[in-house]
């Protein structure tokens, strides 16, 4: 249908209801920032737990590749505390020191989960030629839990704990 115009008034300048598409955009922008506000206010995956457990998985790996390169078995030892790193020598198990096998302590609120009312710590060891001894040690951080575990041929994963 085709719009009326009163006098002095082009048809090419007259008012037509509805938004621009200028309007439009404005208002998708809008929308927009707000919704990355909204995400970046949310809680973040990377939580203290999911490092703690990603960093230990990623330190037994080298714990392994310094058993097979020292041909020498090495043991992890994780506790409440923390976790340390121990090499056979001389018939014994010695602490292994420097970079980066220095003892680590847990984030404030990480701990290990015990299934039970043994507080034992959890021992991985792993083999000159690569294997190891299946082990896992399950964290939590009173939101969530991981499991870091050690297969027989040696694989280190992070999952959620079952």
């Amino acid at each position: 249908m085709p719009a009326r115009t009163t006098p002095g008034q082009s048809a090419r300048f007259r008012a037509v209801g509805g938004f621009t598409l200028v309007e439009l955009m404005v208002v998708l922008a809008v929308v927009g920032l707000l919704g990355a506000a909204v995400l970046l206010t949310g809680p973040s995956p990377d939580t203290a737990l999911r490092r703690d457990a990603d960093t230990l998985a990623t330190r037994l790996a080298q714990a392994r590749q310094e058993a097979i390169l020292s041909t020498r078995a090495l043991r992890v030892q994780a506790d409440d505390a923390g976790y340390r790193f121990l090499i056979a020598r001389g018939g014994g198990w010695q602490p292994l020191s420097g970079r980066p096998f220095d003892p680590a302590a847990w984030t404030p609120g990480v701990a290990p989960v015990q299934d039970g009312a043994d507080d034992a710590p959890v021992w991985f060891t792993f083999e000159p030629i690569g294997t190891a001894e299946p082990a896992a040690l399950v964290l939590g951080d009173g939101r969530g839990v991981l499991q870091v575990q050690v297969d027989a041929d040696g694989s280190v994963r992070v999952a959620e704990a079952p």
